[in-house]
């Protein structure tokens, strides 16, 4: 079983990260609270405390091994309670987690149904189901030091981490892409595609712009 990976972010995706380590690429789903911080980390080491699991496998199909990643043990602990709630799967438990731990273990420790549905892909039968089964039991994450409130996460088009993958692709720095990828989005143009934004982004170096230094 794989249970830790330090290597080299080489891709990010909205909900997938790739790590390359010895020459091997390791491709890693990531909880909705990360992307922000993992952005920074592009290109650097990083280190994931992984959930090795089987995805499918049913009907007399193959089972494709896959990895879920955190960045800390606490947060895979509390991921892996989660996940023992009737009906929660893996991808969906990664998706709610779009904010700390903490606050979401003290929504359920107070039975908060309302803070829960706000997290994406819970609708209130499932929240009152993580409650029904967790409350009680997650006293020690509810604990945790730092920010504790149940947030909206930050509205980005879905395709921006594609549009930085290509532009790096492509040639530029991990820092060149992240600046083009602004002076796109801060156009005014309305881009509804990772095409698209690139495509913005690219009438804008045509007129004679350049990442900023």
């Amino acid at each position: 079983m794989i249970s830790r990976i330090t290597g080299k972010l080489i891709h990010l995706r909205e909900e997938r990260a790739t790590v390359e380590r010895d020459g091997i690429a390791y491709e890693v789903l990531i909880p909705g609270g990360v992307i922000n911080r993992l952005r920074q980390m592009r290109g650097k080491e990083v280190t994931f405390y992984t959930f090795h699991y089987l995805e499918g496998g049913m009907g007399g199909s193959n089972a494709i091994p896959r990895l879920a990643g955190f960045l800390n043990d606490i947060d895979r602990e509390f991921f892996e309670k989660l996940i023992t709630v009737q009906g929660m799967g893996i991808k969906v438990a990664l998706k709610a987690l779009s904010a700390p731990v903490q606050s979401i273990a003290r929504a359920i420790e107070t039975k908060d149904v309302s803070a829960l549905v706000s997290l994406p892909g819970v609708g209130r039968r499932t929240a009152e189901k993580i409650i029904a089964e967790l409350n009680g039991k997650l006293a020690k994450f509810a604990l945790i030091r730092g920010e504790t409130e149940i947030a909206s996460p930050e509205r980005e088009p879905d395709f921006r981490d594609e549009v930085v993958e290509v532009l790096t692709q492509l040639g530029y720095s991990a820092d060149e892409s992240e600046i083009l990828l602004r002076q796109g989005l801060s156009s005014g143009v309305k881009t509804e595609s990772a095409e698209e934004l690139i495509q913005e982004i690219f009438k804008q170096q045509r007129s004679g712009e350049s990442p900023e230094t």
